[in-house]
């Protein structure tokens, strides 16, 4: 695999290539309403998804029915993202034979780290590909279009990059990671300035690096118990005031996001009061709430303000 350059990243966000009128991007933009969905092409979910502005979908999910199902949604007047892991390599990746182990982030005793060694989640063989390597990030680029937007799909929805802040990460890693994560998204704005990039739960060492090209994070686990526990609410207000600062430095036509979302794993009959909670607490600081119930592969309820 050929190394991305090292260009500089631009000196700001008004610096960057614009989306054109009417493209992914642009539309993105605009969308009111958001849903997101990892499981199979089933024509239930597919109805429930047709209510939504901005869909977020897995194509290795939906199989050989990907392109069908995009081609749907976008039929339906939805602007459509794809799901890509930018850090972690799982052992079912299709292109993780052509990852060669010197690009894995190792430990000091020379063992390859696992982002969730220990976790007991059932994904310990995940590994993580470093960002400083510049063969990666040349692959990631070529994966953003192989993987995502081959599919039909408009913008990408950039994974586990939140593992840059796991107290785990060998100590001599962290700069070098941020620091290609900034060379990754400045390639990707200049190759891909038509399509849309939402960072998953880019909020404390990758929020720097991903607000200065992509078009939004996504606030996962935007629960109201955050905001009611003291223990966690400081936190919480910190993380949206730091967001809200790098929103106010974006021009017009290249605004920042965020999209909160808020999966209920074991519903019981408070789940109405709770997701109300939660759209409360996004409308609060001008976030697009998206309300799941029981993981992200079940089909989603139809947008629930949907005219």
């Amino acid at each position: 695999v050929p190394a991305a350059a090292d260009a500089a990243a631009p000196e700001s966000a008004e610096t960057a290539p614009v989306a054109a009128p009417g493209s992914g991007a642009a539309r993105f933009a605009e969308g009111k309403s958001w849903c997101l969905y990892y499981g199979g092409p089933r024509e239930d979910a597919l109805a429930a998804l047709r209510t939504y502005d901005i869909v977020i979908v897995d194509p290795a999910a939906l199989g050989g029915e990907a392109k069908k199902f995009i081609a749907s949604l976008k039929k339906a007047g939805c602007v459509v993202g794809g799901y890509l892991s930018m850090f972690e390599v799982a052992s079912w990746h299709r292109y993780r034979p052509r990852i060669p182990r010197e690009w894995y982030i190792v430990k000091d005793d020379g063992s390859p780290w696992s982002p969730w060694a220990g976790h007991d989640v059932g994904w310990d063989a995940n590994l993580a590909a470093s960002l400083a390597e510049p063969g990666w990030r040349a692959m990631l680029l070529d994966l953003v279009q192989s993987e995502v937007l081959d599919y039909g799909c408009e913008g990408v929805f950039m994974d586990t990059l939140e593992d840059l802040d796991f107290q785990t990460m060998p100590a001599s890693q962290r700069d070098a990671q941020v620091e290609g994560l900034r060379k990754l998204m400045a390639d990707i704005d200049a190759r891909y300035p038509d399509a849309f990039f939402i960072g998953n739960r880019t909020l404390e060492r990758a929020l720097d690096a991903v607000a200065d090209h992509a078009d939004a994070l996504c606030w996962e686990d935007f629960e109201p118990k955050h905001f009611e526990n003291p223990g966690t609410r400081s936190w919480m207000e910190g993380i949206a005031k730091r967001v809200a600062k790098i929103a106010k430095k974006r021009p017009k036509s290249s605004p920042f996001r965020v999209l909160s979302l808020y999966n209920v794993d074991n519903p019981g009959p408070d789940i109405a009061e709770l997701q109300d909670k939660m759209r409360k607490n996004s409308a609060k600081y001008g976030y697009v709430p998206c309300c799941l119930v029981g993981g992200y592969d079940k089909v989603p309820a139809p947008n629930p303000d949907r005219r």
